[in-house]
């Protein structure tokens, strides 16, 4: 699967590395959503969107961690994925005001 970066992701994931915020748990998410891995999906609470963002889905990587706590609970990846080329599409990185911005 090609997995692709906005302009967006990128600049949202250097501002949280700066936080501190434990983006490396972001690459064992993505891996659960290309295997299609249900227990790890259900854990990040990975999920369609509705409204404007209906065609994105959300997820928690902090929840793959229970060592994060309730610290970053409030952190969602925001992806896409285009079947047809089969494309992962990073999105945004933050809280959920992100989506109130983008």
């Amino acid at each position: 699967m090609e997995i692709e970066y906005s302009s967006t992701f990128k600049r949202d994931l250097k501002r949280l590395k700066r936080k501190h915020y434990p983006v490396h748990l972001i690459t064992t998410c993505i891996e659960a959503i290309i295997d299609r891995d249900a227990v790890k999906l259900r854990i990040i609470k990975d999920h369609a969107l509705s409204g404007k963002w209906s065609q994105y889905r959300e997820f928690h990587p902090a929840r793959i961690n229970n060592a994060s706590g309730k610290q970053f609970d409030q952190w969602i990846v925001i992806y896409c994925i285009d079947n047809d080329r089969i494309v992962l599409t990073l999105i945004a990185t933050g809280n959920h005001d992100i989506l109130k911005s983008i």
